[in-house]
C-alpha cells in the first residue's frame, strides 16, 4: 500500500489549486518516477490496475486530454515490469540512464499525442519540462523509495 498510497497523496496535494510554480510537471514527474521504481523493485505494490487508476485519476483532477497520461503510465509500466529482471541487477547509474531514455520517449509520446487530440502543434517547453523535472528527480526520489522499500514497504520487517 505504500507505493499507491504515495502516488495518491502526490496527486491529491498537487491537484490542489495552490500556487506551486510547476506543479503539473512536477506531479507527472513523480508519478512517472514512482512507477518505474515500483514495477522494478516491488511489482506486487504496484499493479497494472494500480498504474491505470493513478493516470485516470491523474487525467481527470487535472482537466488534461483523456486517456494520455493513463497511456504515458502504462507504457512506463510495461517497460519496468518486462525488464525488471534485468533492471534489478544494474547500478543506479545504468538505471536511472535508461529510466532518462524512457522518460525522453513518453513526453514525445505525449507531445505527440496532445498535439493530435489538439488538432495543432503545442509547444514543446511543457514538455521539455516535465522531462528535466522526471530525469532530475529520480535520483532523489529513488532515495526515498529505497529508504521505504528497505523499511516501511518491507512485510518481512512487519
Amino acid at each position: 500500500m505504500v507505493p499507491m498510497g504515495f502516488n495518491l497523496f502526490v496527486i491529491l496535494i498537487f491537484s490542489v489549486p495552490l500556487n506551486i510554480p510547476g506543479r503539473n510537471e512536477l506531479l507527472l514527474a513523480i508519478v512517472i518516477s514512482s512507477v518505474y521504481f515500483w514495477s522494478i523493485y516491488r511489482p506486487t505494490s504496484m499493479p497494472a490496475i494500480g498504474v491505470f487508476f493513478l493516470g485516470f485519476l491523474i487525467d481527470l483532477l487535472n482537466f488534461s486530454s483523456p486517456g494520455v497520461v493513463i497511456f504515458i503510465l502504462l507504457i512506463v509500466y510495461g517497460m519496468a515490469i518486462t525488464q525488471r529482471f534485468r533492471l534489478a541487477r544494474y547500478n543506479f547509474l545504468i538505471v536511472w540512464l535508461i529510466f532518462s531514455i524512457i522518460a525522453l520517449s513518453v513526453f514525445f509520446i505525449q507531445w505527440l499525442l496532445i498535439s493530435l487530440l489538439s488538432l495543432k502543434l503545442v509547444s514543446v517547453s511543457y514538455f521539455i519540462f516535465e522531462m528535466v523535472f522526471a530525469i532530475g528527480f529520480y535520483p532523489l526520489l529513488s532515495i526515498m523509495f529505497t529508504w521505504a522499500h528497505r523499511t516501511i514497504a518491507d512485510p518481512e520487517q512487519v
